[in-house]
Formats: C-alpha cells, sequence, structure tokens
C-alpha cells in the first residue's frame, strides 16, 4: 500500500444557511458615461480573479491511495477501460460509476464532482484524477484520489453502493482561531452539526454547504459536507457525522479542518472555499492564500 499525501492548494452566535447549487462567475464591470480610471479597473480585475475558481484546486491532488499489487496484463486493461468510460461520463453528468473484466480481472470505479463548481472544472479535475491514478498506483488495483473539486476510485472489489470510511485523511489548519475561542468552538460545533444534518437530507443530493457567525467582529465560519451519490441519503448523514465526529478530536480551535473518507468528508474553514462565493472582502482575499498551512494524518482502519 503507497499514500501520497499532498499539500492543499489550499457575543451570541449568529447562523447563516447556504444551500443554493449555483457556479459563481467573475463580476461584470459597470458601465458608466464616465471612462473609469486605470486604479479602478485594477482593482476590478484583482476581485475578478480572487472570485473566479482557481484551476489549482481542480488539478492539484490532495492525497493518494494506491493498494492491493497485481501483474495480469487483463486487469490492467480493465483499469484503463474504467478510466475512460469514468472520465467522460462524470464531467457530464458530475457522477459515474463503471465496470470493466470479467472473474478475477473485474474492476468497479466511481467518479464524482463536487456539485457546486463549474463544468470545466469538473472536467479538468477527473482528467487529473485519471492521470494521477494512472501514473501514481499503476500495477495496484485499489485506487482513490481526493481532490478539492473532485474524488475517482478505482478497486477490484465491488465497493459501489457500500459507505466507506475505512480509511481516513485528516488535513489540520496548523494556525489557531483568533478572538474568543469558546465561542468559536461552539460556532463551529453547531455549524458542522448542521452540515451533517443537511447531508442525510435526500433534497441535498448529497452536498450541504452552510455558514455561521461568532464573535463581536462576526467572523464567520464556513461548512461542507460531501458524500458519493452511491450512497443512500440517510449513510450519507452518518458518513458526514462520523467526519465531523472527528474533528474536535484533531482540530480544535484551529482554522480550519477536514476530515476525508472514501465516501464523504466534512470541512469547515474561516475563509470561502464553495460556491457561491460569500464574505466581504477580507474573507475573499484570504481565501487565495492559504497553501502551506495544512499538516495531514492519516488514519487506517482496514
Amino acid at each position: 500500500m503507497c499514500m501520497q499525501p499532498n499539500k492543499p492548494i489550499d457575543s451570541p452566535e449568529q447562523e447563516e444557511d447556504d444551500d443554493e447549487s449555483t457556479t459563481t462567475s467573475a463580476p461584470q464591470p459597470t458601465k458608466t458615461s464616465m471612462a473609469p480610471s486605470s486604479t479602478v479597473l485594477l482593482a476590478a480585475a484583482v476581485v475578478a480573479l480572487t472570485l473566479a475558481p482557481r484551476p489549482s484546486l481542480a488539478v492539484d491532488p490532495v492525497s493518494t491511495y494506491c493498494a492491493k499489487n497485481f501483474t495480469g496484463g487483463q486487469t490492467q486493461a480493465s483499469i484503463s477501460s474504467v478510466l475512460a468510460t469514468l472520465v467522460p461520463r462524470a464531467s457530464t453528468a458530475y457522477y459515474a460509476t463503471a465496470m470493466a473484466g470479467t472473474g478475477g480481472s473485474t474492476i468497479w470505479g466511481l467518479a464524482q464532482c463536487r456539485g457546486d463548481i463549474s463544468s470545466s472544472d469538473c472536467a479538468r479535475c477527473l482528467a487529473a484524477a485519471a492521470r494521477q491514478v494512472a501514473s501514481s498506483c499503476r500495477g495496484q488495483a485499489d485506487a482513490r484520489v481526493w481532490y478539492d473539486y473532485c474524488f475517482l476510485r478505482y478497486d477490484d472489489a465491488d465497493f459501489v453502493g457500500l459507505p466507506d470510511t475505512g480509511h481516513t485523511l485528516i488535513l489540520i489548519n496548523t494556525m489557531n482561531a483568533t478572538g474568543d475561542l469558546a465561542a468559536f468552538d461552539r460556532a463551529e460545533r453547531s455549524l458542522m452539526a448542521r452540515v451533517a444534518e443537511t447531508a442525510g437530507d435526500p433534497a441535498s443530493a448529497g452536498l450541504a454547504r452552510k455558514t455561521a457567525k461568532f464573535g463581536s467582529e462576526g467572523t464567520t465560519i464556513y461548512g461542507l459536507g460531501w458524500c458519493t451519490r452511491d450512497i443512500a441519503a440517510a449513510d450519507c448523514g452518518l458518513c458526514v457525522a462520523q467526519a465531523v465526529a472527528e474533528l474536535p478530536n484533531y482540530c480544535r480551535f484551529r482554522r480550519g479542518c477536514r476530515v476525508l473518507y472514501s465516501s464523504c468528508m466534512a470541512r469547515y474553514e474561516t475563509y470561502p472555499f464553495f460556491f457561491p462565493v460569500t464574505g466581504d472582502d477580507d474573507d475573499v482575499a484570504a481565501a487565495s492564500s492559504h497553501a502551506g498551512e495544512y499538516e495531514t494524518v492519516i488514519l487506517n482502519h482496514k
């Protein structure tokens, strides 16, 4: 087995909901009768670039898992066939499963994009994921790769429809929250409980996004739960709830944290990381300056 973690490109409490599945595009300049100054144009360009989806999140893997060595050429052919089927199908539908081969050379696969990203980012992420497992996991029959925007896996055992929390990847922000830490902890726990509850609602289609404010300055916490679409809604809620339960064990008072399984994930941050982008200018600007702020913990329960 090999694991290749990568650094991600990365008062009373008030709570806010953000459940719309919408793609964000760059803001358009307003037409006026006066030519805008170069300073205004530059500021508008910076905001547009900040709010636009970042390609690096689609092409840089968070982590890659490889296991189960094999030597048979037919198994490799099955893997290649599954990948060739998954990428175009999931790029269009944001989700796909596939199977190829017979007997001991059968391979099952799944690919999925996060429901709030653009179709172009979905296609880009899945193409990168297929290249990643093809190069990093060649000769191994169990491969999984996590990105911010998508997830892809294949295996020689049929995993489709079975909730899988056996392999755990935890990404911990190395910085502590600021201000009233007790208030932050209460707001984060309440927020992520709502995320898990929403993820279990069939109407959410396995994607839950919430926000909460805490403290006198009204700092926003952003929370997300996401499941693969092969599992039932009730199992999705349980999976995300299990991920949320891990957060205080590793990330209490931290500015951000992610717990990733092979069937779901839970994440919170103090900057916007899902779409549509919300928050004030300082929050949005902060979203592009978090490279290298995470440490990785890997747990294997299988």
